[in-house]
């Protein structure tokens, strides 16, 4: 491995942003040395142990554990083990922002049914908010450069509260039925009393 790609920043993650904690990264390598055996030893042969570790968990700052738990399983699925920006990729789709731009209009659509959406991050549903019309249109390159943007500044700020429920929806739908028979014996009871209350008072 070269220094270069040791090194490779982590442009989602806050600046200031602490690295995760060691054994975070120790039991991220003991589930990929499960999934794939050897392939994760050899692919770091002859880099210091502490050294890849130390730069997985600078990589992995900013990072949810849910998110590390999905890059985990994402790699289930990987013949080979994978570099520190493959599995960033893996725990956060939403570095590609076109990715993250059809992610977007998809969970918009299922909030507008009711539903809370499904977003890889909050910031994904964030940046969605800011710009919902545009987002709605579904046209990825009109709209890349100030989505990219919005997006980035949305990862930066991280995880937050997470994704809040829809809006309660207010069906205005007016269903309108006939009396049953009941309701319309009721009705032609209280004609004939008033029939007959009107004929009394005529008298």
């Amino acid at each position: 491995m070269t220094t270069t790609e040791l090194s490779t920043p982590n442009p989602a993650s806050l600046a200031d942003a602490a690295p995760v904690p060691r054994r975070w990264v120790a039991r991220v390598f003991e589930r990929l040395t499960a999934q794939l055996g050897a392939k994760v030893a050899d692919m770091w042969a002859g880099v210091n142990e502490r050294t890849v570790q130390e730069e997985w968990g600078a990589g992995l700052a900013g990072f949810h554990e849910t998110e590390i738990a999905r890059g985990i399983a994402a790699c289930r699925e990987r013949a080979f083990a994978p570099t520190l920006g493959e599995f960033l990729r893996l725990c956060r789709p939403a570095l590609d922002p076109e990715w993250a731009f059809y992610e977007a209009a998809d969970g918009l659509r299922q909030r507008d049914e009711g539903q809370i959406g499904a977003w890889s991050h909050p910031a994904v549903w964030r940046a969605a908010c800011s710009m919902g019309t545009e987002v709605r249109s579904g046209d990825w390159k009109a709209h890349r450069t100030r989505w990219t943007y919005a997006l980035k500044r949305e990862l930066a700020a991280g995880w937050g509260a997470g994704v809040k429920q829809p809006a309660m929806r207010i069906d205005h739908t007016v269903t309108v039925r006939g009396p049953t028979a009941k309701e319309r014996a009721a009705l032609a009871s209280l004609r004939g009393i008033a029939a007959q209350t009107s004929t009394t008072a005529e008298e």
